[in-house]
């Protein structure tokens, strides 16, 4: 199956509803881990994670420094 087949599969008002429905909590939730998924992600975009960018901006200005 292909990239296309498989994201015309989606069902993207389920993952936008889930996605706004992320909280703060699940937003610190994963800025905690070490390793993150795509629920993660989804935290991380959602609105709820709009006073986490300057926190996001300084995990991914130390992850891009040590590479």
């Amino acid at each position: 199956m292909s990239f296309y087949d498989r994201f015309q599969q989606l069902d993207w008002d389920d993952i936008s509803m889930s996605i706004y429905a992320k909280t703060a909590q699940d937003v610190e939730r994963a800025l905690a881990k070490p390793k993150r998924d795509l629920e993660d992600f989804k935290a991380l975009i959602s609105p709820a994670a709009e006073p986490y960018l300057e926190q996001m901006a300084k995990i991914s200005y130390s992850l891009t420094r040590k590479r």
